[in-house]
Parts: structure tokens; C-alpha cells; sequence
């Protein structure tokens, strides 16, 4: 069975709706380890060794973390440019190559408003392109994202309920 890092990066998981119902269905999955970045790093100073090891111990990396900005919380951009060193990542060494990458990214939005037609005009896998690229770049395997959409509209318990269950689907099936 592959082992799975969830490197989860949401600034207050506590407040959270979606991403706490997320992690709650998934913590007792077999094989997966949790790694909460705005706990563990509070003041953005991050450990590249520490999270470098725990990237070469496990086979499939998966993001978890809300839309801010039409892109990621800033620690996460923080951890690229730190964890993901020439000589680690690229640059002669691809420690990473052939691991699976994948995001889970829950959306405020609806999917409609993520659509060509939309308020946003762009459907919610093009947001996510530099994650893709960076996979690209440090020669993963990319994954098809998990995402949820409408995490600010007072979502019902039939429908977070939905999501846990698609969302353990979906790490299953990585």
C-alpha cells in the first residue's frame, strides 16, 4: 500500500467548515500521514530538511488547503520555495521524480461561478496550473484535484457529508 503525506495548509483549520470535515473523514485512514504546516510553522520558518525527509518517505503528496486569492494560502507558496531546492527537487537531483502529486482545494465559490460563462471565466483546474507545472517541473506525476465548491454559502450536512465520502474515494484511489 503507498503511503500518503497530506501536507495540510490552512491558516485556521479550527474555523474551517469544509477542510476540518475533510480531514476529520480521512484521519484514520490507513497509511497517511498528516503534516498541518500552519501548526507546525506558525512563523513561516521552514524546516526544508525536516519536510524534504518526509517527502522521500512517502509515495503520493497530496495538498490540502482553501482557494485564497485564486490561489493557495501563503505558507504553501513559502514551502515551495523553500522545501523545493535545486539539488533536491531539480537541478541534477529529482529525489521526487515518478511520486504522485495531487491537490484537494475547496472553492467559496460555486462551480457555476467557476465556469467560462461564470463569474470567474475559468474553470477551477486552470487556477490550479502552477501546481501542475511545478509537478511538471520536478518530474511527478500530476493527479487529477479533488475540489469542492460553495465552502462560504452555509453548506448542508447532506452535502459535507457528500464530500468526505467522495473525498475518501479519492484519496483511495490515488
Amino acid at each position: 500500500m503507498k503511503k500518503i503525506l497530506l501536507n495540510l495548509v490552512h491558516p485556521d483549520i479550527n474555523q474551517s467548515v469544509v477542510n476540518k470535515r475533510l480531514l476529520d473523514g480521512i484521519k484514520d485512514l490507513e497509511n497517511i500521514t498528516i503534516n498541518n504546516l500552519y501548526q507546525k510553522y506558525p512563523d513561516f520558518k521552514i524546516d526544508a530538511k525536516v519536510e524534504q525527509k518526509l517527502l522521500e518517505e512517502n509515495d503520493i503528496i497530496l495538498f490540502q488547503f482553501p482557494m485564497y486569492w485564486f490561489s493557495s494560502p501563503a505558507l504553501l507558496k513559502e514551502w515551495f520555495d523553500v522545501v523545493l531546492e535545486a539539488g533536491f527537487a531539480y537541478g541534477g537531483s529529482y529525489k521526487l521524480a515518478d511520486k504522485s502529486f495531487a491537490v484537494a482545494v475547496s472553492c467559496g465559490g460555486s462551480k457555476e461561478a467557476f465556469s467560462e460563462t461564470g463569474k470567474e471565466k475559468k474553470i477551477v483546474e486552470e487556477f490550479l496550473y502552477p501546481f501542475e507545472i511545478t509537478a511538471n517541473y520536478v518530474k511527478m506525476n500530476y493527479r487529477k484535484p479533488y475540489i469542492t465548491y460553495d465552502a462560504e454559502a452555509g453548506l448542508s450536512e447532506e452535502t459535507l457529508n457528500l464530500y468526505v465520502k467522495e473525498y475518501v474515494k479519492y484519496i483511495k484511489e490515488l
